[in-house]
Order: structure tokens, then sequence, then C-alpha cells
């Protein structure tokens, strides 16, 4: 369990980044996914994998890590939030 929860904490703050990066433009959701399993070799792009995981849990494992430690690197990103809401997807 504790190896699960770890994962996740890593892998939502990532998830969490590329949606920040998404919503300032600096690249496409196709080309940040792409950027993922290229250049770092992940199994997925995470937005991709952000899209599997399902949005709606990866802002409520942010929102609990925020409300836990209150350190900004767990603040759920706009974007990432408003695609929970919407029940949108953030993957190309």
């Amino acid at each position: 369990v504790l190896g699960t929860q770890i994962v996740e904490r890593v892998v939502a703050m990532l998830m969490n980044e590329a949606a920040d990066a998404l919503q300032l433009n600096i690249a496409s959701a196709k080309d940040l996914d792409l950027a993922m399993t290229k250049g770092v070799n992940y199994p997925k792009g995470l937005l991709a994998w952000a899209d599997e995981w399902g949005v709606e849990k990866l802002v409520s494992i942010l929102d609990g890590l925020y409300n836990d430690y209150h350190e900004d690197r767990y603040r759920t990103s706009v974007l990432l939030r408003k695609a929970a809401l919407d029940s949108r997807k953030l993957s190309a």
C-alpha cells in the first residue's frame, strides 16, 4: 500500500505540472505526452495517464496532499480542476 501511495504522490505532481504546461500553452497535449514517452521513456504520456487514472481521482489525490501539507507543489492546476468539473479529458 505504501508503495502505491508513493507512486501516486509523485506521478500526481508530474501530471499536475503537465496540466499547468498545457494551460500556459508551453506545448500541446500531444507534444507533452510525446516528450514524456520518447524523451523520458515513460510508459504513457502524463496527460494520457491522467485521463486513464481519471481526472477526478487525480484532483482528489492532489487536494488531499495539499490539505495535509499546505505546499504549493500540491495545489491543483486550474485546468485540471476545470477538466474534472466538466468530465473532460486532458490528452489529445
